[in-house]
């Protein structure tokens, strides 16, 4: 029975990953040093009034606790090797369908003409989130890694639910960080 369990749960796992909407891409310098970095400092863009709002407290805390996770040493500005910028954005979108249905007398018979297909447009609209992480060097103040991650926005009932979500978000975004040279980067 425990067989039965386990293999239940593997379905529900793989239909619920599969549903997925999050889309995630790095690119960065293969010519960057990324061995020589031990310390990171998070920031965030500055707002007009300098208030963080509660997603910007989430992500930041999220890429704090992922970066100490893979060993980087979390501190302030004057004293990291490298900054990891983030940004987010949410944007609107639209997406016009259109279906034909059919209108006339049942049954609808293709070649005796009792019915006829009538175009339907519907239009769904949906918000857009996209979350931007670059690391960036101190002293030249370019970026030499970026991470994006874009999904439709859900709903959470809790907090605990939104926190979860976004450390999921920025663990799929910082999975290829430190990137692993490949066959045509230099060493």
């Amino acid at each position: 029975m425990s067989r039965l369990y386990t293999l239940f749960f593997v379905f529900i796992l793989l239909i619920a990953t599969g549903c997925s909407t999050l889309q995630v891409k790095s690119d960065y310098n293969p010519d960057f040093p990324f061995g020589k970095l031990h310390s990171v400092a998070v920031l965030y863009p500055k707002s007009d009034n300098d208030i963080l709002s509660l997603a910007q407290q989430r992500f930041k805390r999220a890429i704090e606790e992922t970066m100490k996770a893979k060993g980087y040493r979390v501190t302030d500005r004057e004293h990291a090797d490298f900054f990891m910028v983030f940004h987010l954005d949410i944007t609107e979108k639209r997406q016009v369908v259109t279906d034909y249905q059919m209108i006339g007398l049942y049954p609808y018979r293709p070649f005796y003409g009792y019915g006829m297909a009538v175009p339907v447009e519907r239009e769904y609209t949906w918000n857009e989130g996209r979350f931007i992480l670059d690391a960036v060097t101190p002293r030249q103040n370019t970026i030499f890694w970026r991470g994006i991650a874009v999904d439709r926005l859900h709903d959470f009932d809790t907090p605990q639910e939104r926190r979860a979500y976004i450390q999921r978000v920025v663990n799929e975004v910082l999975a290829k960080f430190p990137p692993k040279p490949s066959k045509g980067d230099r060493p």
